[in-house]
This record gives structure tokens, C-alpha cells and sequence, in this order.
């Protein structure tokens, strides 16, 4: 007896320990993909509130000033975030693509690396910015904002994959399949001196991919593509089923995600863009291509915000009891301070009611200043340049002076640049304009905070 007992009890100790292995969540890597879920109770709205003000993930440099912009977020099973947004450009390439990880409650960052940016003397060649971010299949997607128009007009879509999340995403849409040489997955076709097509967003729902980008004249409208991700060159097959979100009271890029708790496509948006008003728009769908208004986020965020987004699983999902984040950049919006911006993060919750929320009158965001971002390793500046090496000028022309640091990402100097050792005879500086004179050609030599640069300047006739 005394042997089965002991035998009895060493079994149902195996069985209660395995159950334990099985019920724990895994140290990262991804949840289980979702399933398509049956939609909620059309009687009921969503209401998405900031638990309180939240902190920032980037701030602008004190020396260069910056952004993090159009923040796309991929929760994982151990709490941390992926997270890429847009980054300034060297030159004359305008954004890049930035990736870092947050963990530890989002409150330490890994060091930011480069994902995407541009192939020269291609579709995108100009910028790759406004990220959007899906996984399946083995392999990150992001889709994102570009132009070969150096006037930042006449965008489109383009996309890229990568086994890893920091990249790099070298692999890209190039029409037919994933080469080197991208081209549109979503081709804007209206007026060319608009903004055009960009901005993506992504859900995939079973088999079925719903890709959601804006589509912008005077106003920013959202428009929602399908694609059957079964067919590996699924890009080549897109099914368009038009505007699922009318155009916008000064709004921008709509993040989309899917609850699985409440049964419905989520949409966020900035509405009252970079004023003092200004708040996140809460739209809601339960098909994924008919939205209504829903609600908005006000308490708590700060003003002057723009381009936000709202993290999920790695399939665009809200899993019941997932931690949800909303994010946006903000401040800066002003003549000489435009793209100096800080980008702020906040913990929210979902929560239904019996009716929409829209009067956004009741409500007031906060005067918050920029804080501490999370603590992350600070990469040094190693040299600086001029955007050009050399300037052919026939009349006044403002230069770009860009720093340089050990990751090799970019940022502009916006102010401090000291110029000397030109031709006073050819040129005339003041700060970073340079006017003509007479023709010929003169060296100029830049020094800013310790570190030198130089560049010619050749004045025509």
C-alpha cells in the first residue's frame, strides 16, 4: 500500500508540476496568434482613458533637438514593447526608421538602432517614415510613408520584411516579389501636389490582412485594403474597399487595432493637431471597414499632440488582460521650433458605455512639460557635416548642418553652428544663410561645440 501510495503521489506531483510549465508565460518571444473573433455588442461604445500623465520615451536633444514620431508598438509575451517610429535624416534623406525595445515597465530602453531607411535612387529614396508594424508567416512587415517627390508630396506605401524586429529591413516590395528596389504597395493616384497615400497600420484577422493607410488631399481621410497572407506575394493582390473613416478636423495617421475582449476594430487618431485643444480621437468598427465615433483621450495628455498610436500583440490584437499603451509626440509647433519634439507614453484603459463620447468641450489636457525618458544608453557625437560638401549658388541658400553620433544615427543642428574662414568677397553668412557676393569659390569652415567641419561654396553667375 505504502509503495502504490508513494508511487500515486509522485505521479499527481509530475502532473501538477507540468501544469504549472504549461500555464506560465514565456519568458518573451510571441503569444499565440488570435483567432477571428465573433464582433461585440453594437450597443455598447469603446472608451479608452489615460491612467494618469504619463512619461516620455524620447525627448528632444539639448544640443540637435529631434523627434520620435508615428510610434508603432508590438507587445510581447514578457511585457516588453518593440518600438519603431521616425527619426531624422541625414542630408537629403528627411526621416529613417528607428527601433528600440522598452522593458522593465517601459521605463528602460535598449540603444536605438536604424530598421529602415531609404535605397538611393529608388521609390523611396527621399524618406522612409510613419511606420506600421505586423508579424506572421516568420517575418516583421512594416509598411511605411515615402516619395521620390523632394517637394514631401505625392506619397505612397511602401513595405519592407525582416526575420528580426531591429532590422535591417532590406528586403522590400518591389512589385513583382521581396528584392532591393521597392516599389508602392498602396500607389496614390490623385492630385500630385498633395500629400497623398501613407501612414499604414495593419490587423491580420485569421488569414485575411487589413491594411489601413491615409489617403490625403486638403484633409486626411483613412481608406482599408485586404490581402489573403496565404500567398506569400500577397502585396500583389490587395482587394480595396475605399474610406472607412471620413476626413478629419485637423487630424492625422489612424493607428488600428482589434480587442478581443470587446469584440471590435479600435481606431486612435489626433484630432486638433499640435494646438492646445488638442486630443486622441476614439473610433470603433466591427467589420473592419465601418467605423463610427466612439470616444477620445483627453485627462491627462498633454497639448500640442500629433501622430499617435496604441500598442498590441505582434497580430494587431488586444488580448484580454494585456497592459495597453497609447503613445504621441508633442510640442514644438511653433515658427523656428517645428520638428523639436518630445514623445510621450501613457498606460490606458479600455472600459465600454452605454453611449458615444464626443464632446470633447468637457474635457482639458494638461500643460506637461517634457520629462525623463526612460533610461537607455546614450550613443556620443562623433563628427559633424554640412548636408552638401560643396554648394553651387546663384542666390540666398539656407544650409543644413547635421551631427553624427556612434550608432549612426542622425540629427540636425538646429542651433550654436559657428561659421568662419570664408571669402567675405564671394559670400556673406549670417547663421546658416548664405548670400552670394560675387562669383568664385571659398572654403567655409563650421565648429560647434568642440567638434569642425568643412564645406565650398561656389557662387555662379
Amino acid at each position: 500500500m505504502t509503495t502504490i501510495f508513494q508511487i500515486l503521489k509522485t505521479i499527481l506531483t509530475g502532473i501538477f508540476l507540468l501544469s504549472l510549465i504549461f500555464q506560465t508565460k514565456p519568458a518573451g518571444g510571441d503569444f499565440a496568434p488570435s483567432q477571428a473573433a465573433e464582433p461585440g455588442d453594437e450597443s455598447k461604445y469603446i472608451q479608452i482613458s489615460a491612467d494618469d500623465e504619463g512619461f516620455d520615451t524620447w525627448n528632444p536633444r539639448e544640443l540637435t533637438g529631434g523627434y520620435r514620431y508615428g510610434q508603432t508598438m508590438i507587445l510581447n509575451a514578457d511585457g516588453s514593447l518593440d518600438v519603431w517610429s521616425a527619426a531624422n535624416g541625414p542630408g537629403d534623406i528627411i526621416d529613417l526608421v528607428s527601433y528600440k525595445r522598452l522593458y522593465d515597465d517601459c521605463r528602460k530602453s535598449t540603444r536605438e538602432v536604424i530598421a529602415v531607411k531609404p535605397t538611393p535612387a529608388s521609390h523611396d529614396q527621399m524618406w522612409t517614415c510613419d511606420p506600421g508594424v505586423i508579424k506572421f508567416g516568420g517575418y516583421y512587415y512594416i509598411g511605411y510613408t515615402t516619395t521620390a517627390d523632394d517637394r514631401g508630396v505625392d506619397n505612397d506605401v511602401c513595405i519592407a520584411r525582416s526575420k528580426n524586429p531591429e532590422g535591417p529591413f532590406t528586403e522590400k516590395w518591389d512589385g513583382e516579389g521581396w528584392g532591393t528596389c521597392p516599389a508602392p504597395l498602396i500607389e496614390y493616384t490623385d492630385n500630385p501636389d498633395f500629400f497623398g497615400a501613407g501612414e499604414p497600420s495593419f490587423v491580420l484577422m485569421g488569414s485575411t490582412l487589413y491594411i489601413y493607410y491615409t489617403w490625403a488631399l486638403d484633409s486626411a481621410a483613412t481608406r482599408v485594403a485586404t490581402a489573403d497572407i496565404t500567398d506569400e506575394n500577397w502585396p500583389a493582390h490587395l482587394e480595396f474597399h475605399g474610406e472607412c473613416i471620413p476626413s478629419k478636423d485637423s487630424g492625422d495617421s489612424s493607428d488600428v487595432v482589434y480587442s478581443d475582449e470587446y469584440g471590435r476594430f479600435i481606431a486612435v487618431f489626433t484630432e486638433k493637431r499640435f494646438s492646445d485643444s488638442s486630443y486622441v480621437a476614439v473610433w470603433e468598427s466591427f467589420d473592419g471597414l465601418n467605423f463610427r465615433k466612439s470616444g477620445f483621450v483627453k485627462a491627462n495628455t498633454a497639448k500640442k499632440l500629433h501622430n499617435c498610436g496604441i500598442s498590441a500583440r505582434a497580430d494587431g490584437h488586444i488580448g484580454a488582460g494585456d497592459p495597453v499603451y497609447l503613445s504621441y509626440a508633442y510640442g514644438g509647433a511653433g515658427d523656428g521650433d517645428w520638428g523639436n519634439w518630445a514623445t510621450r507614453m501613457h498606460k490606458v484603459t479600455l472600459s465600454l458605455a452605454d453611449s458615444p463620447k464626443t464632446d470633447d468641450s468637457l474635457e482639458s489636457n494638461s500643460d506637461i512639460k517634457v520629462s525623463r525618458a526612460p533610461v537607455s544608453p546614450v550613443p556620443e557625437i562623433t563628427t559633424i557635416k554640412a548636408e552638401h560638401q560643396i554648394y553651387d549658388i546663384s542666390g540666398p541658400q539656407n544650409i543644413l548642418i547635421m551631427a553624427y553620433d556612434s550608432d549612426g544615427m542622425y540629427f540636425p543642428i538646429l542651433f550654436g553652428a559657428k561659421f568662419s574662414g570664408y571669402d567675405e568677397s564671394v559670400i556673406r553668412m549670417n547663421g546658416s544663410l548664405i548670400t552670394p557676393v560675387s562669383p568664385g569659390t571659398t572654403g567655409v569652415h563650421i565648429s560647434w561645440h568642440g567638434f569642425t567641419g568643412d564645406f565650398v561654396v561656389n557662387v555662379t553667375q
